[in-house]
């Protein structure tokens, strides 16, 4: 990481210097920094700091601050920075989290239901195909599904050899899913 300081009608001591510096180097934790270059000014009684990062995938990130106080404005736009940083960071986490791995968006279910009448996929409906922040729906099915106890519907997942099994628990009269958990038992959502 490169670190420019750079002063305008003032002289920056060297213990600010330093100081810039263990501040900046903070921002390693956040995003991979590359280039920093520290800009301060004095205009009357304004002590302006503006601090630029660069860093590795074309992110720039860019804040000012003046206060009376150059190290005050100093920290307030390093934290302008951090802030922005993990902000980044955040969302770069984020976009890896959605994304299915290895299909590029285009995920699809392995999708079965006990069903007595069809099971043919029917159109969605205006609410279902709307697009949310996370993602969209990209299959939409409905099915009609018969009453099955916990047992049947077990077996049944066992038979199609799919990772879940949506039905109505023939108990309670609620709508059920019947999961393969990754150390081979099953696992049980009964919504209240």
């Amino acid at each position: 990481m490169q670190i420019q300081i750079t002063a305008r009608h003032m002289n920056v001591p060297d213990r600010l210097k330093s100081y810039i510096e263990s501040r900046v180097e903070k921002l390693e934790k956040f995003i991979d920094v590359t280039d920093v270059r520290v800009t301060l000014s004095s205009e009357k009684f304004r002590q302006i700091a503006e601090v630029n990062v660069h860093s590795r995938g074309n992110v720039h990130l860019s804040a000012t601050e003046a206060s009376e106080d150059l190290k005050l404005s100093l920290n307030q736009a390093v934290d302008k920075i951090e802030a922005q940083a993990k902000k980044h960071r955040e969302r770069r986490i984020a976009k890896k989290r959605r994304r299915p791995k290895g299909d590029e968006g285009q995920g699809t279910f392995n999708i079965i239901a006990a069903s007595s009448a069809s099971s043919a996929p029917s159109a969605p409906s205006a609410n279902e195909s709307s697009e949310t922040e996370e993602g969209r729906v990209i299959e939409s099915r409905r099915f009609v599904i018969k009453p099955l106890s916990v047992e049947e519907a077990a077996f049944e997942l066992e038979d199609e050899g799919a990772e879940f099994l949506v039905f109505r628990n023939a108990a309670n009269e609620r709508t059920n899913v019947l999961y393969k958990r990754p150390d081979g038992n099953y696992g049980l959502i009964d919504p209240e």
